[in-house]
């Protein structure tokens, strides 16, 4: 197929966790002959603060590259929306992409499915239809229905966008992209990764803690139950925050984490996350990689208050309230239950090449890009 006749898909990425799940579908659409690729690069990307991971994309090989710094640190979301949506919507002006990819729920994916359902460019949102808690759920639907083709990862998800009213022929179950991330034989061993982190210590927890946006006034006194909790012993690997409102005082608490029995990390690259959470003794915080990643590997985890609280119960995944006692009593439980029988909460792997077969295919682009609410 010739260059011109080539469909062009604009991918949007604003964090460490959605480029890996997405990256080898990227690098898939940029060697294809049917389909050219566009990145753009923005969110915590592009805060030094976050170890400025738009290296990582650069280092992948990928190369349209468009980079949009659309906020600082703690900036409220709705000017982070705001200030992405007008970048974006200038470029897809400019560029006219056959379609803008877009995944999960974070307020810059939505800001890609407004301009692309504003601008008549078909919008393809990978991983719609989940419930997790908080605004997330909101964000997440809310681009649903801007989106004109849904990616989903089961058929719970499917279920719930025929809620929503979506038209069947819209809606595609492919797995989900982590999933080829978490199975691959290519992942790095936990030697390497203990060494390119500083890692010094072999038994270990892992503490991803994030900012809930709906609770704004009790981020700091539920971080500090947590903190107080892993003070109590142990071997930490500590993520920080993402950047949603809030983190400053996340990262305040965190900042008590201090001394030999602490790594603290403003990022990982995912593969190398993948494998510290394989070799970790139990995962704690609130992080969707508590309540997705790590029960697909095996290893425990303690979910603290209300982000996750809408995930699928798995038997390996502990909920607790936030306090520092309880979140303790938890660790432990934790930890006591050693390596646990994988969870296979999104099936198999394979969801990348069924992606990439999609976007290379013809039944993704015949649903018009109008679309019709289907009461059920």
């Amino acid at each position: 197929m010739a260059e011109s006749a080539r469909r062009e898909v604009l991918f949007l990425t604003g964090t460490r966790a959605d480029f890996g799940k997405l990256r080898d579908v990227m690098l898939a659409v940029q060697e294809s002959s049917k389909l050219s690729a566009r990145i753009v690069v923005t969110g915590m990307h592009m805060l030094r603060s976050y170890g400025y991971t738009v290296r990582e994309i650069e280092r992948a090989g990928l190369e349209r590259l468009h980079l949009i710094p659309n906020q600082i640190e703690d900036e409220p979301m709705a000017l982070v929306l705001a200030n992405t949506v007008q970048a974006l919507a200038r470029l897809v002006h400019e560029e006219r992409p056959a379609a803008i990819v877009v995944h999960g729920d974070r307020v810059e994916a939505l800001a890609g499915a407004l301009v692309g359902s504003l601008a008549n460019v078909r919008v393809v949102h990978i991983e719609g239809g989940e419930v997790s808690g908080t605004i997330d759920d909101v964000i997440r639907h809310s681009l649903s229905k801007h989106a004109h083709i849904h990616l989903v990862a089961n058929e719970e998800a499917h279920r719930r966008l025929l809620q929503l009213g979506e038209e069947e022929e819209r809606i595609f179950v492919v797995g989900s992209p982590e999933v080829d991330v978490l199975t691959s034989t290519q992942l790095p061993d936990l030697d390497e990764v203990r060494a390119r982190y500083g890692i010094g210590f072999a038994d270990y927890g892992i503490l991803a803690l994030h900012p809930v946006t709906t609770e704004l006034e009790l981020n700091r006194r539920n971080a500090a139950a947590v903190v107080d909790a892993v003070l109590a012993g142990g071997n930490w690997v500590v993520i920080d925050p993402n950047n949603d409102e809030g983190c400053r005082e996340i990262r305040l608490e965190l900042d008590r984490l201090s001394g030999p029995n602490f790594v603290r990390l403003p990022s990982m690259r995912f593969e190398y996350f993948v494998t510290l959470m394989k070799g970790a003794a139990v995962v704690l915080g609130n992080s969707s990689a508590g309540v997705r990643e790590a029960p697909v590997l095996g290893t425990p985890s303690v979910t603290v208050g209300t982000r996750q609280r809408n995930r699928v119960a798995v038997p390996s995944v502990l909920p607790v309230e936030p306090d520092a006692g309880r979140i303790a009593e938890a660790v432990r439980q934790a930890r006591a239950m050693g390596r646990c029988e994988p969870h296979p909460v999104f099936g198999g792997p394979g969801a990348h090449d069924r992606i990439v077969e999609l976007l290379e295919g013809e039944e993704i682009w015949r649903p018009s890009l109008y679309k019709t609410f289907v009461d059920r």
